[in-house]
């Protein structure tokens, strides 16, 4: 029996460094924060949070690694040069270590590599098990859940970000739940033709499984979920969208800070803040709503919902399944009504915690080498 590694050791070649494009965020303690200054959100954000080394390091000794890691995303690796990941396949294979690729990202393609693992943060739960895997067209197919680790999305600490950090419980109100929403929900008449287009092998899948509709542009399954809402008498929404375009003009650096200050106290005004997926089957919404210690609700798309093993999604969230959509509000005001104002308060402190120990980038890799070991002592599928 393999035993369970707690100092994860990655093996990186130094002449492996050769992409101009930003390494796996993994390398960033190590390598910098390369993220351009354009990006000035982000880069603020890696320049205030990164993985914990206290866990994991990098090696350019093989004989002292515990894996191969591509220091590089898997889109980015395959996009500009496929054959370093080839490369760093064989190594691992020539040293038996496994590969860990960071595979973060909308786009999901298999990467069909023996004894690799990879970071991920979509996929979908029932069309990712073997029997649904091999009916999906190519395009569509997903790894096994032996071969992934399921980590969160990579977003800043608004709480410390846009107020004082100070976690403001809010008090159960004897109305109507209130309930925010901020994020995209338009496109381009040109884009939502195309993928309609695209979507209609799923179209046509799901009249005979309904669980194929989970696929559908996450931007469709907002427009409708706010639709619901706004109609309903049952709860009172804050809601704001936002239409994008390719050729929208980019914000400022104070315009982006105090737009997303605004988002940060739009949710702390709210019950309730609405999570739906984006393009890919994951949300980076849904990490900035636990960051503010207020309580999601999550559309549930057959999401896997990272460290589950430990951490009991219920115990903060209002999950609720994509068919039941037309129900939401419904569902949303009886679960607010079941509620005491004590277990009210509970839930909104358990988000903050969660985000803090589990979720937020610098609590992640205990729990990602937990996945590691785990996946590693069930031997390869």
């Amino acid at each position: 029996m393999k035993q369970p590694i707690t100092f994860l050791r990655l093996y990186v070649d130094p002449a492996w460094r050769r992409i101009k494009d930003v390494p796996s965020t993994l390398l960033f303690p190590f390598w910098g924060n390369l993220i351009p200054e354009s990006s000035f959100l982000s880069r603020e954000f890696f320049n205030s949070f990164s993985f914990d080394t206290r866990f994991y390091g990098i090696t350019d000794d093989i004989t002292k690694a515990d894996a191969v890691f591509a220091p590089y995303r898997q889109a980015t690796l395959m996009r500009h040069d496929p054959a370093l990941l080839t490369e760093c396949a064989q190594t691992a294979k020539s040293a038996g270590l496994p590969l860990l690729v960071d595979g973060l990202g909308d786009g999901e393609t298999p990467l069909g590599i023996d004894n690799a693992y990879i970071m991920r943060y979509g996929g979908y739960r029932t069309l990712g098990e073997e029997w649904w895997r091999n009916r999906l067209p190519v395009h569509l197919r997903f790894e096994s859940p032996h071969t992934r680790i399921q980590v969160p999305t990579q977003v800043d600490d608004l709480l410390l970000r846009c107020t004082d950090g100070v976690v403001r419980v809010r008090r159960k109100g004897e109305g109507k739940p209130v309930v925010s929403f901020a994020g995209m929900v338009k496109t381009t008449f040109k884009n939502t033709v195309h993928q309609r287009l695209d979507e209609s092998p799923l179209y046509l899948r799901g009249l005979l499984d309904d669980r194929y509709f989970a696929m559908s542009n996450g931007i469709f399954l907002r427009t409708k979920a706010l639709r619901i809402l706004e109609r309903s008498d049952k709860l009172v929404c804050k809601l704001t969208g936002q239409f994008f375009s390719p050729l929208s003009p980019r914000r400022s650096y104070d315009e982006m800070k105090e737009f997303r200050r605004g988002f940060a106290e739009m949710i702390l005004e709210s019950d309730y803040a609405l999570d739906v997926r984006g393009y890919g089957n994951a949300s980076y919404r849904l990490y900035e709503i636990l960051s503010l210690g207020r309580i999601p609700v999550i559309i549930d798309t057959e999401r896997y919902f990272p460290f589950s093993d430990v951490v009991d999604w219920h115990k903060f969230s209002l999950i609720v399944d994509f068919r039941d959509i037309k129900r939401l509000p419904q569902i949303i005001a009886d679960f607010h009504k079941s509620l005491s104002n004590e277990q009210f308060e509970t839930m909104q402190r358990e988000a903050r915690a969660a985000f803090v120990n589990y979720f937020r980038i610098d609590a992640q890799m205990p729990h990602i080498i937990r996945e590691f070991n785990r996946l590693r002592a069930l031997g390869p599928q």
